[in-house]
């Protein structure tokens, strides 16, 4: 079974047990940043590896996984990267030696500091392999066409953060559209829906953030 990365940050958590129990299953390796480490224990998760200057960490909690050996890897509170980056760049180590890796699952990523939310998504564009999970949403970066299947009724919109997006071409969405230009400022992009049960984004060029939404 192929191995994925689930990252537990320090943000939001909204998400149902079932929901975190699918996703962090027995093929899933998970790192902990500083206090996300108290949501992964308040779902019954184990990560592999704790990272931050672990300040945000309840005792109890700090306490539970230095009793089941988990590795603490700690930083000082003034640092260059966030503890986020430093996830990925251990992860990136491990990348190197294990050529298995498709996506990194992040929860906790949204929410509380818009600055840190922010910073998170961007990072997509370094780490493409990102996927932000919500309990309805999913978020990732694009920059080459794609297409989505099974995913017909789900909401879709493209956020640009490029200049500009060039020749897109959406088919099988509520909105169609054929080999436009689109600027990052515009909103038309927002607010679609996936109507077959195969959709294509076809583009010449242009960095995208996806944002897919269950709940209509």
């Amino acid at each position: 079974m192929e191995k994925k990365y689930v990252i537990f940050l320090n943000g939001e958590y909204k998400y149902s047990q079932e929901f975190m129990d699918k996703l962090v299953s027995e093929n899933a390796v998970c790192f902990c940043a500083d206090g996300g480490a108290n949501f992964a224990f308040k779902y019954g998760k184990m990560p592999e590896v704790i990272i931050g200057d672990l300040d945000s960490i309840e005792k109890g909690v700090l306490e539970h996984y230095e009793k089941k050996n988990v590795l603490m890897k700690k930083f000082p509170k003034d640092k260059d990267f966030t503890d986020f980056e430093l996830i990925l760049e251990e992860i990136s180590k491990i990348e190197k030696n294990r050529n298995y890796l498709k996506k990194i699952f992040v929860v906790g990523g949204l929410g509380k500091r818009i600055d840190m939310t922010l910073s998170n998504l961007f990072l997509m564009e370094k780490h493409k392999n990102l996927v932000f999970l919500e309990e309805n949403e999913e978020i990732f970066y694009a920059e080459k066409p794609f297409a989505l299947e099974n995913k017909k009724g789900y909401g879709f919109s493209i956020i640009p953060i490029s200049e500009k997006v060039e020749k897109l071409t959406l088919k099988g969405f509520k909105f169609e559209t054929d080999k436009i230009d689109v600027k990052r400022e515009s909103s038309r992009l927002v607010s679609n829906v996936i109507c077959q049960n195969e959709a294509n984004v076809e583009f010449a060029k242009g960095k995208l953030i996806i944002i897919l939404n269950i709940e209509q």
